[in-house]
């Protein structure tokens, strides 16, 4: 019977810190990823601070790095086979995509990856591919580089996509070239004025909503600590309580 008692002790206290641990290891990972987006919404923010004279993307600055926020002019043509669609993006409450096409420029060098706009997705069928035009020929585009592309917090795992698959979750650098084999800038060009496309580019001020990514970042991070104090508590302090109670009786 003793070691009966032993054992039913060891399960009351490896369930609860089983469940203690779940629930911090979720909590801190929720408010490490409010803290990510609100670094985000900063720097969307810096992007669209600066007011200066747009700078052409030539043979001369092709594989220079121009500064996030700055507004540039290529000259070239779109890479219609690389279009993709980053799936849940909503623009007025309404679901849809945001569109991304590589562009080479006339200058030579690496492709550019323009985040051309936003376009509805069919809402019978979010597998449906929306009409998306993609303009041909030379052209010039204006718009604000970009570092960095915001991203959705994934609970589950992101396979690779496949070569026909164009609406995805999550896009990177290197997972474009990878299913595109097109060499692309290290930046981003969020577009700003071009051929009409009938995509909607009217870009929400970007940083606002930063504050409330914090603050929901603090309510996950007090819920972790709240776990983490009852644990004590319950688990460790209460063993340590139960001794000496039994001693004293």
């Amino acid at each position: 019977m003793p070691d009966a008692s032993r054992f039913r002790a060891r399960l009351v206290a490896v369930v609860p810190t089983l469940a203690a641990v779940a629930v911090i290891a979720l909590t801190v990972s929720l408010g490490r990823w409010q803290l990510t987006r609100a670094a985000q919404k900063d720097a969307q923010a810096r992007v669209h601070a600066s007011d200066a004279p747009a700078v052409r993307i030539d043979a001369t600055t092709r594989d220079a790095v121009p500064p996030a926020g700055s507004r540039v002019l290529v000259r070239g043509a779109f890479l219609p086979a690389t279009t993709v669609l980053l799936d849940n993006r909503t623009r007025q409450g309404i679901a849809g995509f945001h569109v991304l096409t590589a562009f080479q420029p006339e200058a030579g060098g690496p492709a550019v990856v323009v985040l051309r706009g936003w376009i509805a997705r069919d809402l019978r069928d979010r597998t449906r591919l929306p009409p998306v035009i993609t303009p041909a020929g030379v052209l010039e585009l204006e718009g604000r580089v970009q570092a960095t592309l915001e991203q959705p917090m994934l609970l589950g795992e992101d396979p690779e996509p496949g070569p026909e698959l164009r609406i995805w979750q999550r896009w990177t650098p290197q997972r474009f070239e990878r299913w595109s084999a097109v060499r692309i800038a290290p930046w981003l060009l969020r577009q700003t004025a071009g051929e009409p496309d009938g995509l909607e580019r009217d870009w929400v001020p970007a940083g606002s909503g930063a504050d409330k990514h914090r603050a929901y970042a603090a309510q996950w991070f007090s819920m972790a600590a709240v776990v983490a104090g009852l644990w004590l508590w319950f688990v460790p302090v209460r063993a340590w309580r139960r001794p000496r109670t039994q001693r004293s009786a």
